[in-house]
């Protein structure tokens, strides 16, 4: 195996409305595009995957959502 560094700083973000951060902690990072790694269909019946789309639509920001299987 080759050398190599494997470096991934982890920003995990917890407490009431902590969805309201999405957008402008993916701007401090400079990011463009969001992965948003679900467990199950109560992500989607709460509204919670359509309302970080709308969080992100205004920035410009993409989300690709990924259901855990």
């Amino acid at each position: 195996m080759k050398d190599f560094v494997y470096y991934a700083p982890t920003e995990v973000v917890f407490g009431k409305e902590s969805e309201e951060k999405v957008a402008p902690l993916v701007k401090r990072y400079h990011g463009r595009k969001v992965l948003v790694h679900y467990g199950g269909s109560s992500a989607k019946k709460s509204g919670l995957l359509d309302k970080i789309c709308r969080l992100l639509h205004p920035e410009d920001m993409e989300a690709i959502y990924q259901m855990a299987r």
